[in-house]
């Protein structure tokens, strides 16, 4: 078998690259000529063509054809949300780098950001949580059986302590603690 150089493996790497990037790839367009689903509202999408869930038809519709009282009331707290022409609930996401952007959603905080950031904390208490008790089991003599054994007590230490995460990580990342050094971490390959 025939050996490839090195210097072919970088140039198609950079080709690739460089094809990827300026995207060469054909633009698939839909067929001109009748719409399929004519029965079906159009699904391009403007934030203009939103209303307030409570007073679209085609929600309302929806509304009135609830039986369930789980339904019902389904449909009660969907009627504070903005709605398309189809009559279905859409999320807004205001634009938060630009000046005023979160101000132009107000009210539709529930949507995605008090949701998302819960989940990041959550996330990261977890971690934390987890990081500690990896930590202290490291700097025991029976380290592994630690790991074997979850030592609840311990665990739960570490879990309280971990809900103070983000005053944890910033101190830690002011101090240098948070990141090991240049010098301690192995590369895989040639250096």
């Amino acid at each position: 078998m025939k050996k490839v150089s090195p210097l072919f493996g970088q140039l198609f790497a950079i080709l690739l690259s460089a094809f990827l990037f300026v995207g060469f790839t054909p633009i698939a367009n839909a067929a001109k000529g009748p719409a399929l689903n004519n029965d079906r509202p159009s699904t391009e999408f403007s934030s203009t063509g939103l209303t307030s869930c409570a007073e679209n038809p085609r929600f309302q519709e929806r509304a009135n054809a609830a039986t369930t009282p789980k339904d019902i009331a389904r449909f009660k707290r969907y009627s504070k949300a903005s709605c398309g022409q189809d009559g279905l609930p859409h999320l807004l996401i205001g634009p938060p780098i630009e000046p005023f952007g979160a101000l132009l959603n107000r009210g539709h905080e529930g949507d995605l950001l008090i949701p998302g950031v819960m989940f990041i904390y959550i996330a990261g208490i977890i971690g934390w949580s987890g990081r500690e008790y990896v930590r202290f089991a490291r700097s025991q003599k029976n380290a592994a059986e630690y790991e074997i054994i979850i030592d609840t007590d311990l665990a739960w230490k570490c879990l309280k302590r971990g809900a103070a995460w983000p005053l944890h990580a910033n101190r830690e990342g002011k101090n240098g603690e948070l990141r090991e050094s240049d010098n301690n971490v192995s590369l895989n390959g040639p250096r």
